[in-house]
């Protein structure tokens, strides 16, 4: 009896250690959480800045400008050129925000806008959160505009004084780029030159070669094909073989075929644009808009209208996420369907216009 008691006392007296080491062990894990979560709390809400190739970096962002950006990582400096970074995010920003920074990137600019309209500016107190509540707003508004769904003089007004608040944003090279295309789209091909050309002054080769690449298209509308196919040439022989590089040698290539349709050599310009539909990838939407158009219009060149249209429809119906490529088709669909007996077609063109 007495070694059944003494059993019971020493189990009581275990029972007791394990419920006391149980407990230590459990406030040592319940301090490790609060520990954790003290510590990762602020770092989940730092600046990040992800770069095209490679892991996101999370910290404080130091500089910021139209060239580069500069985190501290750890109290250890990171920069990147912003040609290389595919977004930034920033502290404390509404999660609406990054929601639409994705959807410009996919394209998606009804979605993206809707987002940024959630948005209220009232109680952002960071500045460059507040900048890219306002940019993305007027910068889907204005890629929408050039497809006839969104306001365009409004995304002009808008970008420009943002452009003119902020001289340092790091959106420059983009307003700028959007702005030209909407002056060529408002039939202001002097203010689109301007607006490109601030692209020539960016650190960045492949930023630099988009701008030339759009003036060479503000020269082609204003009637100079051969200053634009000296520029368009130009593209071609620079030495640079990075991917952007060689997209935008291509769109430079189909830029060349027009000057020479426009220069009488039709046929020729038919003949290479023909070998970049076999030797590029097809699912370059904004090359492929580009390459059909200009098909489309060699095909008018040599007399050959249902050919003409049939390139023109291809954009229409295939490749029409590039928004002034499309418009281009639209045009000449709406002149070309009428010959072809569809005149309820060419309104229909008009209405999309």
């Amino acid at each position: 009896m007495n070694h059944f008691i003494a059993l019971l006392s020493l189990g009581s007296a275990s029972g007791t250690l394990c419920g006391f080491l149980r407990g230590r062990r459990l406030g040592a894990l319940a301090a490790a959480l609060a520990l954790a979560w003290f510590f990762a709390g602020p770092c989940a809400a730092q600046d990040r800045v992800y770069p095209k190739q490679g892991v996101a970096a999370s910290g404080k962002i130091t500089e910021l400008n139209p060239q580069t950006v500069k985190i501290s990582v750890r109290n250890k400096e990171q920069s990147y050129e912003l040609a290389d970074v595919r977004k930034i995010s920033f502290d404390d920003e509404p999660s609406g925000l990054d929601r639409a920074r994705e959807n410009v990137l996919l394209g998606q600019y009804e979605q993206a806008l809707e987002e940024v309209k959630k948005i209220p500016l009232e109680g952002i107190e960071n500045p460059l959160v507040k900048q890219d509540v306002e940019f993305y707003r007027f910068y889907c508004e204005g890629k929408l505009g050039l497809t006839g769904g969104g306001d365009k003089i409004a995304a002009v007004q808008g970008l420009l004084a943002l452009v003119q608040a902020n001289r340092q944003t790091h959106h420059l090279y983009e307003a700028s780029e959007l702005l030209g295309e909407l002056a060529l789209a408002l039939g202001q091909p002097q203010q689109a030159a301007r607006y490109f050309g601030v692209l020539l002054s960016a650190s960045s080769e492949e930023t630099q070669a988009i701008g030339r690449y759009r003036l060479g298209e503000v020269e082609l509308a204003q009637g100079k094909a051969p200053e634009a196919k000296a520029r368009f040439q130009e593209l071609l022989d620079a030495p640079s073989q990075t991917p952007q590089m060689i997209r935008i040698k291509s769109l430079a290539e189909v830029g060349l075929a027009v000057c020479d349709n426009l220069a009488g050599n039709s046929q020729q310009a038919l003949d290479d644009l023909a070998a970049m539909v076999q030797s590029h990838d097809s699912t370059d939407q904004g090359l492929f808009a580009r390459i059909n158009n200009a098909m489309g219009a060699c095909y008018e060149s040599l007399g050959q209208p249902k050919r003409a249209l049939l390139r023109y429809l291809q954009t229409d119906l295939l490749f029409f996420t590039d928004a002034e490529a499309h418009a281009e088709a639209l045009y000449h669909l709406a002149k070309l369907w009428p010959a072809a007996g569809e005149p309820a077609r060419a309104a229909e063109a008009r209405e999309r216009l």
